[in-house]
């Protein structure tokens, strides 16, 4: 019995160019923007409420950044605080505590933020992707 197939050059063509698209285009980034957003909300939250505002320039230094192609190939995109703002120099101490003549207990902000909302921002990225491809 004789089997005929058709279309698979148009799904073939269908397929490159929904790859094109993503990979070429800017629906990588926007999935990348969308997938750090949550992110960045809940660490603003967490830096807001653990330990008291006294002046707010934590929060205020938490920024998503650009997306970047890495070296290996694919891209990434960092959320936090970045080392150039204000109010950027005391973050670190603070996630992780520090000794010395007047030791402070650790108050993470950024882990947190992560643990929480990483299935949120994959979701988001899938969204995102999704609406790419269509």
């Amino acid at each position: 019995m004789p089997l005929t197939t058709q279309g698979f050059g148009d799904l073939e063509d269908d397929l490159a160019g929904m790859a094109a698209a993503i990979t070429d285009g800017t629906g990588v980034d926007r999935a990348l923007q969308a997938g750090a957003a949550p992110i960045e909300a809940r660490m603003r939250q967490n830096a807001t409420s653990d330990p008291r505002v006294i002046s707010g320039d934590l929060r205020d230094s938490i920024h998503t950044g650009p997306v970047r192609r890495r070296r290996n190939g694919g891209k990434r995109i960092t959320v936090g605080v970045h080392t150039k703002e204000k109010g950027a120099f005391y973050a670190n101490p603070l996630e992780f505590g520090h000794g010395g003549p007047a030791p402070a207990p650790a108050h993470p902000f950024v882990r947190p933020a992560f643990d929480t909302t990483a299935d949120e921002a994959y979701t988001e990225i899938k969204r995102v992707l999704r609406d790419e491809l269509k």
